[in-house]
């Protein structure tokens, strides 16, 4: 049975220290199985102090932590084997193969998709993405609605596990600009779609075909505004385990710089 690996970038904070030239690589780096055997290992061993996703807990958040892109796989493969002495960290009977793999697994939740290998065809994940009517809402290259973010980019700019909850728990996070609302004019019509400005004045709004509208609040009946996305929220059941994973992939490769991992990408 293995120990726990706990609070983990209390460790990292403790250990910090510049990375020296002789240190190790990772040898699993950029692998999409290590990385899958890393969650599983993360799952098992982390997630009941630091989330299911790195998101903080019990223990400190993995996704956004300074001190994790900034140590070394060198410095964090230490800190997970060794421990932290007087602290709830404690050191780990993994071996280093498996050790290896979390580096990896935990590397990747909080660098940008693009830049981390992941499992998935991004061809066939194109295809994923036009079958469910992402493009409707979504823009890619100029191309698409604009009743949610222009995703052109978006592996350069999030994780791949924010992409991930981006798709299966759509309203967890609602970016801003994006918000649901409806209004209603004085003169009867109701117009649905996402707010981009609004104040005691005027609202600023875009509908579902991307028409953009400025009312002045004397025009307006009624605004309903909410913390929420027009974005289907059964994506989650929808796609199947293999399509997600190539959907994942395939938004993953959207960078505005270019993306030169090798393997199978």
């Amino acid at each position: 049975m293995y120990r726990k690996v706990l609070p983990f970038l209390v460790a990292v904070l403790a250990a910090a220290q510049q990375p020296r030239s002789d240190e190790p690589g990772n040898p699993v780096a950029g692998d999409p199985g290590a990385i899958e055997s890393g969650r599983k290992t993360y799952v098992g061993s982390c997630a009941g102090c630091h989330g299911a996703t790195g998101e903080g807990g019990r223990g400190p958040n993995l996704r956004d932590g300074r001190l994790i892109r900034r140590s070394s796989d060198a410095q964090m493969f230490r800190t997970i084997q060794k421990g932290i002495a007087g602290t709830e960290m404690p050191g780990t009977n993994l071996p280093d193969t498996r050790i290896w793999e979390l580096v990896a697994f935990v590397r990747g939740l909080g660098s940008p998709a693009a830049f981390v290998m992941h499992p998935g065809d991004a061809a066939k994940g194109a295809e994923v993405f036009a079958k469910n009517g992402c493009g409707a809402c979504h823009s890619i290259g100029g191309q698409g609605g604009t009743l949610g973010p222009d995703l052109s980019t978006i592996g350069g700019l999030r994780s791949y596990e924010y992409l991930r909850e981006a798709i299966v728990k759509p309203g967890d996070r609602v970016a801003a600009g994006f918000q649901k609302i409806v209004a209603k004019t004085k003169d009867g019509r109701v117009i649905e779609g996402v707010v981009k400005n609004y104040s005691n004045y005027e609202v600023q709004m875009v509908d579902r075909t991307g028409k953009l509208y400025l009312f002045r609040t004397p025009e307006l009946a009624d605004v309903k505004i909410a913390v929420e996305t027009w974005m289907p929220q059964d994506y989650g059941k929808r796609i199947g385990r293999d399509e997600m994973t190539d959907l994942l992939a395939y938004l993953s490769r959207l960078s505005s710089r270019p993306v030169k991992l090798g393997g199978g990408r």
